[in-house]
């Protein structure tokens, strides 16, 4: 065989086990934060802090562009999606996605996450919303705002 023919065959078999970039490259160890996982624990994040949330999107903030309310079990949250994010799919409030990217600090407003991929998971469920407050009683038996002391 040709040693022309040889480096082809090399190439082209070097190639196609090639399985692209890795979907998570970067160091990994000590001194490395994790991912954010909750909603809740956005609001405490370091800036550019990685994310990973699953939940839903509530509504469209009015008068911000681009923002969005999302929420999952641990409470509520704002997003900033881009157009290109979205690319061609529909979001709504019954659609049940992942989010991942970065958190946004802003010294005068609480963090935000900024999202840098989104993927429908399929239809909400009742153990993906937050949970209800409790309902509390007063000694007559009549039910009172969980905020009220």
């Amino acid at each position: 065989m040709p040693r022309t023919a040889l480096a082809a065959l090399l190439a082209l078999l070097a190639l196609a086990a090639w399985r692209g970039p890795a979907l998570a490259a970067g160091f990994e160890g000590p001194g490395v934060a994790p991912a954010v996982t909750r909603a809740v624990d956005v609001l405490s994040a370091q800036d550019d802090a990685p994310c990973v949330l699953e939940g839903r999107l509530v509504e469209k903030l009015p008068r911000r562009k681009h923002r969005y309310l999302f929420e999952d079990r641990s409470g509520q949250v704002v997003v900033e999606i881009e157009n290109s994010v979205f690319g061609q799919l529909t979001v709504t409030p019954k659609d049940k996605i992942r989010l991942q990217g970065h958190v946004d600090w802003n010294r005068k407003r609480p963090n935000t996450v900024e999202a840098d991929s989104l993927v429908i998971l399929g239809p909400v469920t009742e153990a993906d919303l937050p949970a209800a407050p409790a309902r509390q009683e007063n000694a007559a038996g009549h039910a009172r705002h969980p905020a009220a002391r």
